[in-house]
């Protein structure tokens, strides 16, 4: 299908920093001279520039905090979460796992563990790590929609839906999961259901182009495809003509779903190639009488 279940977990685990870097040091945030007020007032704007998806400029806050207490756990913590957002999985795995034995830390660090080895797609390493995130702190959402998402991987959608609903225990305003949970309902054949989160998400998250493309997908999947098809930017259009034109052809719509691909294809010489292939499938199962 064009569009795959790693666009969920690129929701969940990859964000696009934003914001410039501060082009100086804070007054008294490295050398000798910082004070534990100092270290802890920058500490905790550290925590709030990550917490607000600045993670370029969190990680130069946190690496003013190291400079003056290299031992500052928050620090290393928030440095690690930092570079894994950035795209860094390598460098915060070191991090993470060497937090892993300070009790404070213990859950978050395994957690942090876990979610890049989903990105690293040891699915093994990843479920025995958030496995090991729940129970040493129930309260962690983000290792429990990991835990959900590699149920999905494995084909087991009611254990991910039990997993969900206790990630949106801890987190029931989170855009991540309604979409998350929208795509697992779309992967186990509940097209409404996965409408419905997928309308939710984008209440929370309106900008998204993945939730949006996902929700799109699902009104295809009831078969709806003019409604998928509604006010689509001109730009969009290739795009959504053939993960239309595709879901046509899986649900046996072949007429519709010919029409969706050639549409694709007029649309953009870009896109000829993607189209081309699908309009190539629709033909093999035609002739085999599907």
């Amino acid at each position: 299908m064009p569009c795959h279940r790693s666009l969920a977990v690129l929701v969940l685990l990859l964000v696009s920093a934003c914001a410039q870097a501060p082009t100086q040091a804070p007054p008294n945030a490295s050398g000798q001279n910082a004070s534990g007020q100092n270290i802890a007032a920058l500490t905790e704007a550290a925590d709030t520039t990550r917490g607000s998806g600045r993670f370029n400029e969190a990680a130069e806050l946190y690496q003013y905090v190291l400079m003056a207490d290299p031992k500052s756990t928050a620090a290393q913590y928030g440095m690690a979460e930092c570079l894994f957002a950035l795209g860094k999985p390598g460098e915060a795995k070191r991090i993470f796992r060497e937090l892993r034995g300070q009790p404070e830390y213990r859950g978050r660090a395994v957690q942090g563990l876990g979610l890049v080895e989903l990105v690293q797609n040891d699915r093994e390493g990843a479920a025995q790590d958030l496995r090991e995130a729940v129970a040493t702190d129930p309260k962690l959402w983000r290792a429990y929609n990991g835990l959900a998402l590699l149920a999905d991987l494995n084909h087991r959608p009611d254990e991910a839906a039990e997993l969900y609903t206790k990630a949106m225990e801890g987190n029931p305003n989170s855009a991540v999961l309604y979409n998350n949970r929208g795509y697992s309902r779309l992967l186990a054949g509940k097209a409404d259901l996965a409408v419905a989160d997928f309308r939710k998400a984008l209440e929370l998250d309106a900008g998204s182009e993945i939730i949006l493309n996902n929700l799109r997908i699902a009104i295809a999947a009831r078969g709806d495809y003019r409604e998928a098809t509604k006010g689509v930017p001109r730009e969009k259009l290739p795009v959504v003509m053939n993960n239309v034109g595709y879901v046509a052809m899986k649900r046996g719509d072949f007429a519709e779903a010919e029409a969706y691909l050639a549409r694709a294809m007029t649309e953009s010489p870009n896109f000829e190639t993607v189209a081309a292939q699908n309009l190539d499938r629709l033909t093999a199962l035609k002739g085999d009488g599907r």
